[in-house]
């Protein structure tokens, strides 16, 4: 023993080899997972597992997931690796469909979610698993419900308007558009109006605080990404060091502005049609049944109302601005598909007097096609997780799932593979048309999720849309310009798909 303490004192390069050695071994200590389950496998990197060319940005991740998905080809999962965590590739739509819709039950949670205490925005839809989730989905639901959305429709309308005015003051110059950041302004000008019943002015004000707040959390961003890589993968340690929790700054300005709104409404009894609104009905008739003894406790308080408000921004802001700008890529190097959009849109209006209605958007099919297509072309999500909260035996295999295991659903792969959607790089909005619709394998589109945890707030984004489309087609004609990379290229920085260098349009003005 004395002999040994000697070499160690002596030679520290033998404490280097005991401890690379004992780290290997942790870091591969699950390496073996997929061999024993007969599951076929992407031979993983110490440490890194297979996330190596994401974690630090040498690819984007969509590309990443591509090539595991061409590897995967013909089988109906394959098995992976983040870090050292085992996960399952899911790549075959009946079985997407089990998990996601069939045996939900099963897989009711979403990997690296769970509620941290310390974060007064974490207590939301996006974050909440089991029955705390489906007690506040169940209590959002009607917040979204169409009744709901329609007394919106007027507030959508007038950001549009001070979108389009913007676009004019700067189309007059003849100098092409960035639509990423024109559509970013209109869409966060549409959650203050609708979420919170605020004028933020986005679209004008460089130095909005929500503007800021939101492109702080999606700009292109190394150090963001590998958070974020962390905060999923790592949550329960990272919690340790409180690192899990919001950070201050524009969060505590977030947090003390939508408190400020619940505080004043209550005080003056003061009524708007917005988000924060509805959820303090539902807190009122939630008190009201906590009088009766219907229910225990009160949900809606001012910790969720405030954490979900901020889920409102985090969804509504960058997924809605992105597909828009997609929209009018698509359409600025499509004129026919344009055309038809104008032509469609032009009808529908007459019928309705030129107002935008409801009634009138329900009437905007080919207008809904293009969405959907833009949306199965460049989905704003590139994948989504799910995690199992019992066993799960995967139907008509040998593979059985412990509890708590990771499987990843790679919907930008799905969408771009030919076997469902031919010519997969063309944008084809007739994919989607009545006639063509018999053709769609079940769970192979994807932009929204799918089953009970599938976004809640698609039906208000695609309202959204179909307004800013709308204003915007009926104006101008728009082609794309050379600023812009064609074919896209996308960032490798970040967890979304955004465009490198962004999407330049020209906007010339149609003659009335």
């Amino acid at each position: 023993m004395y002999f040994i303490l000697e070499i160690i004192k002596n030679q520290p390069f033998v404490w280097i080899i005991a401890i690379t050695t004992a780290l290997y071994f942790i870091f591969t200590r699950n390496h073996g997972y997929w061999a024993s389950k007969n599951v076929k496998f992407v031979r993983p990197l110490p440490l890194f597992g297979n996330s190596f060319s994401s974690v630090f940005s040498l690819a984007p991740i969509c590309k990443v997931q591509q090539k595991h998905y061409n590897y995967f080809k013909g089988e109906q999962y394959g098995g992976l690796w983040t870090f050292w965590k085992p996960k399952l590739l899911v790549i075959d739509p009946q079985l997407i469909e089990h998990i996601m819709v069939k045996d939900f039950s099963y897989f009711t949670d979403r990997e690296g979610t769970g509620v941290d205490k310390k974060d007064p925005l974490g207590n939301h839809l996006l974050n909440l698993n089991g029955n705390h989730w489906k007690t506040l989905r169940n209590k959002l639901t009607p917040v979204f419900s169409s009744g709901k959305l329609k007394t919106m429709i007027q507030q959508i309308t007038e950001c549009s308007d001070a979108s389009m005015k913007h676009i004019d003051q700067k189309a007059v110059s003849g100098e092409p558009l960035e639509v990423r950041g024109e559509m970013a302004g209109f869409t966060m000008d549409v959650i203050g109006s609708c979420a919170f019943g605020l004028n933020i002015n986005a679209i004008n004000d460089p130095n909005s605080q929500l503007k800021k707040l939101g492109q702080m959390i999606f700009a292109p961003s190394r150090l963001m990404l590998i958070r974020r890589v962390l905060r999923v993968n790592f949550g329960k340690l990272l919690n340790l060091f409180r690192w899990r929790s919001t950070p201050g700054g524009p969060f505590l300005g977030f947090i003390n502005t939508v408190k400020s709104i619940i505080k004043y409404r209550e005080e003056n009894n003061f009524h708007r049609n917005d988000f924060i609104q509805l959820m303090m009905e539902v807190r009122k008739e939630e008190e009201k049944q906590l009088k009766d003894g219907t229910i225990a406790e009160i949900v809606m308080d001012d910790n969720t109302i405030t954490s979900n408000s901020f889920v409102f921004l985090l969804a509504g802001y960058e997924t809605t601005a992105s597909t828009l700008s997609y929209i009018l890529y698509e359409l600025s190097i499509n004129p026919e598909i344009q055309d038809k959009v104008h032509k469609e849109v032009v009808n529908v209006l007459k019928k309705h007097n030129g107002d935008i209605t409801w009634e009138a958007m329900s009437e905007m099919k080919y207008v809904e096609m293009v969405i959907a297509e833009s949306l199965r072309k460049h989905p704003p999500a590139f994948a989504v997780s799910r995690q199992s909260v019992r066993p799960y035996k995967i139907p008509n295999s040998d593979l059985e799932l412990p509890t708590g295991s990771v499987i990843t659903i790679p919907i930008y792969s799905i969408h771009h593979d030919p076997k469902y959607y031919p010519e997969p790089e063309k944008f084809n909005p007739e994919r989607f048309s009545e006639e063509n619709k018999h053709n769609l394998v079940k769970s192979t589109y994807l932009p929204f999720g799918d089953g009970p945890r599938i976004c809640i707030g698609l039906r208000f984004a695609k309202v959204e849309m179909k307004i800013a489309l709308a204003k915007l087609i009926m104006k101008y004609k728009i082609s794309l310009n050379s600023k812009t990379i064609s074919p896209l290229e996308y960032s490798s920085q970040t967890f979304l798909l955004v465009p490198v260098g962004g999407i330049w349009v020209n906007f010339t003005p149609r003659e009335k």
